[in-house]
């Protein structure tokens, strides 16, 4: 019995909190779920105090039908007042207008619900996009470090960009950090590790920095567009340049850049070939697309379908019992 107060009571107290305490914008609901799927235990209290905010916050046009509850309200009791009415007409009325509150109310919490599943949904969507988890990858690797320099040795300076093709060997012993190899035409160069074109964080060389997630994702695409507010787009060009003077530095320098910005399409484009036998950024990309398909679940449940009963099957299988 106790047990079941406590549950009615925290519920209560939820279905409160529903509708009064402090309303978030849009802005700050995005950083605390940004901020809860960046966490690494992803606090299932923290989520529901989002979502508990996140629900209070949104708007609804079923507000508009509290006047007509007021309004029938104050008339039941100026009426009430003003005439002797039977006890069983005011005990009508009032469960009448009981009924209406109660109504309205859960209606309320439904639909600002729904919209806030609408929000959370298309927050959780964006983050499928290339743009997003380049942005997220770079930001995670900054350290505040300086960039590492790559090998200063000219490496066949007399070569095109588009003669040099750079593979991604697989590494036994840390997956995200695969081993180099250099191949110019028939020529090949022994195995490298990423510390030679500065691929790595200057306080670990085990750890792999911004500019080696850049060069995985030419691997996949060749090219790529940045899509972003202002201070990601220069976060990540930043980078770009530094990817750009460290292929310079160890190969040499041309008539031009490694790696261009397109002035009409906008993507950034690497004129050296690279071969990423481990698919590493495809390997990202795998794990993004489950890590959003579980929030969907967890985030934006589905109403379970009422299964439809078929009368006519039903009526077969009890075919008999009336006996």
């Amino acid at each position: 019995m106790l047990a079941f107060i406590k549950k009615s009571f925290e519920e209560g107290h939820l279905f409160i909190q529903l509708f009064y305490g402090p309303r978030l914008k849009r802005k700050e609901l995005s950083e605390l779920f940004f901020n809860w799927r960046k966490s690494k235990n992803r606090s299932l209290k923290e989520k529901n105090k989002i979502i508990i905010s996140g629900v209070r916050s949104q708007y609804s046009e079923l507000f508009k039908n509290w006047k007509w509850i007021i309004i029938q309200t104050i008339l039941w009791l100026a009426i009430s007042i003003k005439f002797d009415f039977n006890p069983i007409i005011n005990i009508m009325a009032f469960f009448t207008i009981l009924n209406q509150f109660i109504q309205n109310i859960t209606s309320l919490a439904k639909d600002k619900r729904q919209t806030f599943n609408i929000f959370i949904a298309q927050e959780i969507l964006s983050t499928l996009s290339f743009s997003s988890l380049l942005l997220e990858k770079v930001s995670d690797l900054k350290k505040g470090e300086k960039v590492m320099k790559a090998k200063n040795i000219n490496y066949a300076s007399e070569c095109e960009w588009t003669d040099i093709n750079i593979q991604l060997l697989p590494n036994e012993f840390n997956d995200e950090l695969p081993y180099l190899r250099i191949n110019i035409g028939h020529e090949k160069s022994e195995v490298l590790h990423a510390s030679k074109l500065g691929l790595v964080q200057n306080s670990d060389y085990k750890t792999q920095n911004e500019l080696f997630i850049i060069l995985k994702a030419f691997g996949k695409y060749g090219s790529f567009k940045v899509e972003g507010h202002g201070s990601q787009k220069k976060a990540i060009e930043k980078s770009l340049h530094d990817l750009i003077e460290n292929l310079n530095l160890y190969f040499g320098e041309r008539d031009i850049m490694p790696i261009v910005k397109n002035d009409k399409t906008g993507n950034w484009e690497c004129f050296v070939n690279i071969e990423d036998r481990t698919n590493s950024w495809h390997q990202l990309e795998l794990e993004r697309y489950e890590d959003i398909k579980t929030m969907l679940q967890e985030w934006v449940p589905l109403i379970e379908e009422l299964e439809k009963v078929d009368l006519a099957e039903q009526s077969y299988k009890m075919k008999g019992y009336e006996w």
